[in-house]
């Protein structure tokens, strides 16, 4: 008989893991329009930039849903913070130019600050990424770990 995997490592399947995962992209992106529409301030930036990380890290585990937290949240602070350096350049600047819309994805200006809030956003992700991994309840009746289906008779 072979011993059984440890209960860290069981996951959703990938298809209920990329479902949870486009909702939660779409979750962000709604978020992220929504605060486009508030008066600007640092903290609403902060915010922004850590939608931002957690957009990214849903992009990951839409590509890969059975990478593990913590390397889907590098993979997002390391995009996000690459695009984030790359403002130092003057491709972004020239990308918005041509497609205004691409300020969105690139920013504008470089602003040390966002890698902090990067960092928060990383960290957010990987609890983030561990529920939507999570087995749960399935259309097909299963439940979740530990979860036995019974009947009971009426009485």
């Amino acid at each position: 008989m072979s011993p059984s995997r440890p209960a860290a490592s069981v996951i959703a399947s990938p298809r209920a893991v990329r479902m949870r995962t486009v909702i939660g992209a779409i979750v962000c992106v709604a978020l992220g329009l929504g605060l486009q529409l508030l008066d600007r301030s640092l903290v609403i930036d902060l915010l922004g930039s850590a939608l931002y990380v957690l957009l990214v890290g849903m992009l990951v585990l839409l590509i890969r849903p059975s990478l593990a937290a913590p390397a889907v949240a590098a993979i997002a602070f390391a995009v996000a913070a690459l695009v984030e350096l790359l403002q130092l350049t003057g491709i972004p600047a020239a990308i918005v130019d041509a497609v205004p819309l691409a300020r969105l994805v690139f920013g504008s200006a470089f602003d040390p600050m966002d890698l902090v809030a990067y960092l928060v956003g990383a960290v957010l992700l990987v609890p983030i990424v561990a529920v939507i991994r999570r087995p749960g309840a399935s259309p097909e009746g299963g439940g979740g770990p530990g979860i036995q289906k019974t009947s009971t008779p009426a009485r």
